[in-house]
């Protein structure tokens, strides 16, 4: 006897309902923890944070004869003091950290000047005469459009330590016997004795301004995202009408509802028909990207490479997504999901420099396809569209994406192809 398949305890129980309410809660959980765990970074996630130290100081010689570099002292403290395993200090010339900063290499510079040690000398006698008091000045460079707001921070402590220590070693020379005369009270004004506690002025500016038209620093981030999404949404939207078309699934437009006869094209025809037209809309949504950037006032240095990258990273986006969708079906979706915006979007390194963020989202920031194109869009927008400087990783990681997707591709559907595993509808067989 067969059963009753249209009663609504069939139509509605749990075989219903339950597969999507278990993976709607598994996404948004994940998506949940990725993405405000992300967020709330903090200290403790920093890790070999890359900031330079330049060491321009030239030294003085004291009364004693001895040669002084203040300079050299405190890159040595900052050495000792600093855990290495949180932050990367670099001790480089100044033309070599601009170089890096340039490059997107390093996040700051700390640049001691070349008279630190000399003004500091004479800021004893300064302070405590009536005339006007030259106080040293440290420079900090932070590197705005790469994410750094950290330098800041670190510079801030790091320094305050540094100017503390100084300034006690200044104020013991100043009152010691041999560097005052027998006729003068040894003892500081209170005026003296506020100079030479905080010997040396930190001066923070960026490394390069932020241009106008960027979001603040913010445009490389959104432009990437906007690439990951033309390939990822956009495969989505055209595998459905495609599928449609073919008779491979129903077209619903409102109230109707219709499906067309099976075309009984083979999956791997239907897959390269879809690479292809995905292929084709990089290149015009690549073009309407780029004229809509251009009318809202993004300064757009390197036009023609932004357009070359933009095709290149939508066109390996698809590639990957359809490929993954013809050989999982509708699983495909969550797990395409999961690739380009779950895990993708806060391993970006776009609004958090990876360096601060937590061990798990620098391990996927190694192969998530958003970081890498978020490389290439932050040094073809920011940093002169060098190589180095983040082109051509994005550049080497979407061409290997792109083979990837289509070696795997070919090879998964020509063996469903061969086994007979047709698009076609079989009817469910009810038992008895």
């Amino acid at each position: 006897m067969a059963h009753d398949t249209d009663s609504p305890g069939s139509r509605f129980g749990p075989r219903v309902w339950l597969a999507p309410s278990i993976v709607v809660t598994i996404v948004m959980a994940v998506l949940a923890a990725m993405y405000l765990g992300g967020m709330v970074s903090s200290s403790d996630d920093i890790d070999d944070f890359p900031i330079a130290i330049v060491n321009a100081d030239a030294g003085v010689t004291n009364p004693a004869g001895q040669h002084v570099n203040v300079g050299g002292q405190i890159v040595d403290s900052l050495h000792k003091n600093v855990d290495g395993d949180v932050f990367d200090l670099r001790t480089l010339s100044l033309a070599e950290a601009k170089a890096e900063m340039g490059q997107a290499r390093i996040y700051g510079a700390i640049v001691l000047p070349s008279d630190l040690s000399r003004k500091l000398a004479a800021l004893s006698t300064e302070a405590m005469s009536d005339g006007a008091v030259a106080r040293p000045e440290i420079t900090v460079y932070t590197n705005q459009l790469a994410s750094a707001s950290i330098v800041t921070s670190f510079s801030d402590q790091a320094l305050a330590r540094a100017n503390q220590t100084v300034g006690e070693q200044l104020i013991t020379d100043a009152t010691s016997p041999q560097a005052t005369d027998t006729s003068r009270d040894r003892s500081l004004s209170g005026a003296a004795h506020l100079i030479l506690s905080d010997p040396m002025n930190i001066q923070v500016t960026p490394f390069q301004s932020v241009p106008d038209g960027t979001g603040n620093g913010m445009s490389a981030m959104y432009y990437a995202l906007l690439l990951v999404l033309a390939g990822f949404t956009g495969s989505l939207i055209a595998s459905n009408f495609v599928d449609a078309r073919l008779g491979f699934i129903p077209t619903e437009m409102g109230p109707i509802y219709r499906l067309e006869d099976n075309s009984g094209h083979s999956r791997l025809a239907t897959l390269t028909m879809k690479w292809a037209l995905m292929a084709g809309l990089a290149v015009v949504v690549s073009t309407v990207y780029l004229g809509v950037a251009a009318w809202s006032g993004m300064p757009l240095e390197h036009p023609w490479t932004l357009w070359m990258l933009s095709v290149l990273a939508i066109t390996a986006v698809a590639v990957v997504v359809q490929s993954i969708l013809a050989l999982l079906g509708g699983l495909g979706m969550v797990v395409n999901l999961f690739l380009f915006i779950v895990l993708s979007v806060p391993s970006s390194g776009g609004t958090t420099p990876l360096e601060a963020t937590p061990s798990f989202l620098r391990f996927l920031a190694s192969f998530e396809p958003m970081h890498q194109i978020y490389l290439g869009t932050r040094s073809v927008l920011y940093f002169g569209a060098t190589w180095d400087s983040g082109l051509g990783r994005a550049v080497i990681a979407s061409v290997a994406a792109l083979g990837l997707g289509i070696i795997v591709g070919c090879i998964g559907t020509r063996s469903y192809d061969r086994k007979g595993l047709l698009r076609r509808h079989t009817p469910a067989t009810v038992q008895a």
